[in-house]
């Protein structure tokens, strides 16, 4: 069962913890840093064209070698990226688009959207940490910005990193998503940690998105008004507006995309590994035409890897409806599904914690005579709809809508 902690909305309090140990220790550069003149605009990685990460990534500290692309385990296309933990070690490696190296001055905001797995049999214990993703970073102005040095001092590096944990979750079949943020106003020496809430399932692709853009600058000042911004699946599940990370323009982003480091102090307590598949950047004007509001829609080839599927039919009259699931849910599309050919429903929104009702919850609008559907893990409990759907169907059995509950507990 997913433990149903709303994701905290952030406006600078949260739940903090520090991490012994730092993170893989980021070496400073100072060639090219932020004297590219390039403006970068976008970038999707294609792994199918290369025959090593180092020829689309910057591969460096921990161990570059647990760095490898694998034929057969991709979302699309024939490969992915893998990066793997031994049991008993704690450094994969960093594995991200470095700037500079393409000639370009460090943009001041930066899109990733990827597809990410965690391995089949990945487990932590209890309160360990695992950072997999970087959604910003410069060591290319100093060292501050990792290693539990300090507070950041506005000129010497910054950070926004993403990672999932066992904390405050009970679910074996997912993991808490982790924010870990290198910033001015950090209270720690080893960064802010925050539980964002949102729980990440274990050996299935998710889609993962972040933005950041960095703060401004007023007479040699820094602002609060730093961006980091996550959607998990295309649900947004973290948001915050305040951060300060640098007193000059000179520093921004550096780098961005795949980073691996297990712990702290603790180590894997098995052998694991992280996928990584289709990863774009969009940076500065080219943001805004990337970011859409549509959602993640899971490839239904992939049914198997779900305890199940759920159709939702509509009569002659448009429907607003909600699906709780004690679990986990995707949007999902197939044809000829018990009759129904599902499609792709924009106005869908899944909430993967809920304030109240402690459910994961599918929303939307639904046109007359239409089907919806969708995979899930756990157990479908209630079906709330105006008017009443006219069919419904779960793994393949149509049940009653007038018999099934409106809300949980009912």
């Amino acid at each position: 069962m997913v433990d149903r902690r709303s994701y905290l909305k952030l406006t600078g309090g949260a739940l903090t913890a520090g991490i012994a140990g730092g993170v893989i220790a980021l070496v400073a550069r100072n060639e090219g840093g932020g004297g590219g003149t390039a403006t970068f605009e976008e970038r999707d990685v294609e792994y199918d064209a290369h025959d090593d990460p180092s020829d689309v990534y910057r591969v460096w500290t921990g161990y570059p070698e647990r760095f490898a692309f694998e034929d057969g385990a991709a979302y699309t296309g024939a490969t992915a990226l893998r990066c793997d933990i031994p049991a008993g070690d704690s450094d994969g490696s960093n594995a991200m688009v470095w700037f500079p190296d393409g000639g370009y001055a460090q943009p001041r905001a930066l899109y990733q959207r990827a597809m990410i797995s965690l391995s089949e049999d990945w487990t932590m214990e209890e309160t360990d940490v695992c950072r997999f993703w970087c959604a910003g970073l410069n060591t290319e102005a100093g060292v501050q910005g990792s290693g539990s040095r300090g507070r950041p001092h506005g000129d010497d590096g910054w950070s926004s990193m993403f990672a999932v944990t066992d904390r405050e979750i009970d679910d074996e079949a997912a993991y808490n998503l982790a924010a870990y943020s290198y910033h001015m106003d950090q209270e720690g020496i080893s960064g802010e940690f925050e539980v964002v809430g949102a729980p990440v399932p274990v050996g299935k692709w998710f889609q993962f998105e972040t933005l950041v853009r960095m703060n401004t600058v007023s007479d040699g000042e820094a602002n609060p008004d730093g961006e980091v911004r996550c959607w998990l699946n295309g649900t947004p599940v973290y948001e915050r507006t305040d951060f300060r990370w640098t007193t000059t323009e000179d520093q921004a982003i550096e780098y961005g995309g795949p980073l691996v480091r297990y712990g702290g102090d603790e180590t894997a307590p098995a052998d694991l590994s992280i996928y990584y598949d289709d990863h774009e950047l969009r940076g500065n004007g080219a943001i805004e035409d990337r970011r859409g509001s549509a959602p993640y829609v899971e490839d239904p080839s992939r049914m198997d890897d779900y305890d199940g599927r759920i159709t939702v039919a509509t009569g002659d009259a448009e429907t607003s409806y909600r699906v709780y699931v004690d679990g986990y849910v995707v949007h999902s599309e197939w044809s000829n599904v018990d009759g129904h050919t599902t499609s792709p429903n924009e106005t869908v929104e899944i909430a993967l914690a809920d304030d109240t009702e402690g459910y994961a919850t599918a929303d939307a609008v639904a046109a007359p005579e239409s089907a919806d559907g969708y995979l899930y893990d756990g157990s479908v409990v209630a079906v709330d709809a105006d008017p009443e759907l006219a069919e419904l169907w779960v793994d393949g059995q149509e049940l009653d809508p007038e018999a099934v509950p409106s809300r949980p507990g009912e």
